[in-house]
């Protein structure tokens, strides 16, 4: 009964995630409203981001699309849960490049915001 129960939570968890991701696809086929080069390695500038945009947002996600990218995303508050805006950030030679993804006139708080972690 318990393997039962640890294999359930496992694919329950593995769809939460696909699901984040999915839904971030659309906005990733959008026109980028910002990009920069954290010296941060990916993970640093990750978290700081988080911490930046959790007060604007109060609901971020954090998540891995790859094995060498790291993202934060804000859900909308609607009931589809696709997110508003979106940051990718990889590894590059001096620490972390990003690229920012959402609707200009919401997302420039969360430039900002980001900017900060540079």
């Amino acid at each position: 009964m318990r393997k039962i129960i640890v294999v359930l939570c496992a694919a329950i968890g593995a769809s939460a995630l696909s699901a984040c991701v999915s839904t971030d696809d659309a906005l990733l086929k959008t026109v980028p409203i910002g990009s920069g080069t954290s010296r941060s390695k990916p993970y640093d500038f990750i978290r700081c981001v988080k911490e930046k945009w959790t007060p604007i947002a109060g609901r971020v996600r954090e998540y891995s699309p790859s094995a060498d990218t790291q993202a934060v995303s804000v859900p909308s508050g609607g009931y589809t849960s696709q997110s508003v805006v979106l940051v990718i950030a990889q590894a590059s030679a001096n620490g972390t490049g990003y690229t920012i993804y959402g609707d200009v006139a919401v997302g420039i708080r969360y430039v900002t915001a980001t900017h900060a972690c540079d």
